[in-house]
């Protein structure tokens, strides 16, 4: 298999995380959305990442759509339960964290593409209140020491990656000083080795224009 994209794309990594913690062997082609656009956009005609090449050639979009592929794979090892509310509960969470990643994604790229004065503040206003308003939902609901059991699911999964790259691009928003118990999911995500082995590398990067 072969998974396109960056790692510094929180939807990226948390496909790699889970293709590790499956040993599923693959490697990468860490295509840019900015660099490479032409070539995503054969992959994607919405020219995002991930996507994920099987190896009868066939392609898969969207992180959702990836690791539901991987987690069949797996059957009873899936980071997702199979059924019942348990399976509702991981992935209400993993949508609450991706929306978080999209608000991160989508507030940054406001900010960094254009000129102080360009920026609409009533966008970057709401961004930032959906944002802060999705991180704080997950502290409240979150448990200990994950967030869900005493294992980790797919909701840690994409709340690590989601928390890295909200440190990553707009640390203002993941201060040191609140959401103890996401803090703490967010260490317990980067001691993994499956984390570990998906760090962004320096040349993983967005560039100063489009």
């Amino acid at each position: 298999m072969i998974l396109v994209g960056q790692y510094d794309s929180p939807f990226v990594r948390r496909v790699a995380v889970t293709l590790h913690h499956y040993h599923m062997p693959f490697t990468r082609q860490p295509l840019s959305v900015f660099g490479d656009f032409k070539e995503m956009g054969k992959l994607n005609p919405l020219v995002r990442v991930p996507a994920l090449i099987l190896e009868t050639g066939e392609t898969l979009i969207d992180s959702n759509v990836i690791i539901d592929h991987l987690d069949q794979a797996v059957g009873p090892r899936a980071l997702t339960p199979a059924h019942g509310p348990e399976r509702r509960q991981v992935l209400r969470i993993c949508a609450v964290s991706t929306g978080c990643s999209d608000k991160t994604v989508s507030l940054y790229f406001e900010r960094h593409f254009h000129d102080q004065k360009a920026v609409s503040a009533a966008l970057d206003k709401r961004l930032a209140m959906q944002l802060k308003a999705g991180i704080e939902w997950l502290e409240h609901e979150c448990g200990t020491p994950w967030f869900i059991d005493n294992k980790m699911t797919q909701a840690d999964v994409t709340i690590g990656c989601m928390l890295s790259h909200v440190k990553l691009r707009l640390p203002e928003f993941f201060p040191s000083d609140k959401y103890p118990k996401l803090h703490v999911i967010a260490r317990h995500c980067e001691m993994m080795p499956e984390f570990d082995a998906a760090r962004i590398g320096a040349n993983e990067t967005v560039p100063k224009k489009l």
